[in-house]
């Protein structure tokens, strides 16, 4: 997750260090708080610009379809210029995590951000490999005869699929590639079209496999779960210094509780520390 965009959250006014709970697995926590706002006010803050229901980034090579009444989604795409067709674009349903969101288009960014001068930036490749990370992180893979290979985690509430991407896959607007999460607090969907380079699905699938949990309010234990496949834990830092400046804070914010004067110690009797000092006799009954 981009280090801005949990600095985003951190500033939130509902983020409260001692009322939040961490929770992994990814693909089933689900978008958290805010997440609509959140990814349009980080993309915002990073200098993109705003027009009716789009974020454009100013080169205006890369661009983004925010969720409407009718449209529960969100669509990235990339051009190789300004003003030219798209050459690729991500589709996926208003229910993913905005960390995985936001990540993925910043390496969308980073590709750009390389070489602004080049003419073709986003260069397709081999797009199956936008799916190593998730063999890395110990989904179990399944291969077609033709070539499509699928991906599982091993709670089995998702599914990553790559197809061989042809001219049908463009013509018919099909996508290449899908992962869907179809866990008991989130359910969407991730369209990938063939002419998405493998770098952009690769930064999706990592983050969406990152075991680093997510941050979420602590209502999300009150969200039906199985409980043996999601790990909820309170995020309660043991000292300031390991929070960010922005989770700090939040804390001073928060309503410090009154402290209770310590009950005045009693401290023991000479003899009962001369006592308490002594060895015991061997052979003494316990």
């Amino acid at each position: 997750m981009p280090a801005d965009f949990r600095d985003l959250i951190e500033r939130q006014d509902w983020f409260e260090p001692t009322g939040m709970v961490t929770v992994t697995p990814r693909h089933i926590v689900g978008p958290g708080r805010d997440a609509d706002r959140l990814i349009t006010e980080f993309f915002l803050d990073r200098g993109w610009q705003e027009n009716e229901d789009r974020l454009t980034r100013p080169c205006g090579r890369l661009g983004i379809h925010r969720p409407t009444d009718t449209a529960h989604q969100w669509t990235v795409w990339g051009a190789q210029h300004r003003g030219a067709e798209i050459a690729w674009s991500l589709t996926v349903t208003t229910a993913i995590p905005p960390e995985i969101l936001a990540a993925t288009v910043v390496e969308a960014e980073a590709v750009l951000d390389e070489d602004p001068h080049t003419r073709e930036p986003f260069v397709r490749g081999i797009l199956a490999l936008g799916v190593i990370p998730l063999a890395r992180a110990g989904w179990t893979d399944d291969a077609t005869p033709r070539g499509a290979v699928t991906f599982r985690p091993p709670d089995g509430y998702a599914n990553a699929l790559v197809n061989v991407p042809s001219a049908l896959h463009e013509l018919r607007g099909k996508p290449a590639a899908k992962v869907s999460s179809y866990g008991p607090n989130s359910y969407w969907e991730a369209e990938f079209t063939a002419g998405t380079p493998s770098r952009i699905l690769g930064a999706f699938t990592r983050e969406l496999a990152d075991p680093e949990p997510l941050v979420r309010t602590a209502d999300f234990r009150d969200l039906r779960f199985t409980v043996k496949h999601v790990t909820i834990r309170p995020l309660i830092p043991e000292t300031d210094e390991q929070l960010s400046p922005a989770a700090q804070a939040a804390r001073s914010r928060s309503t410090t509780p009154a402290t209770t004067p310590a009950p005045a110690s009693t401290a023991p009797s000479a003899d009962t520390v001369h006592v308490a000092a002594e060895p015991e006799p061997s052979g003494r009954s316990r």
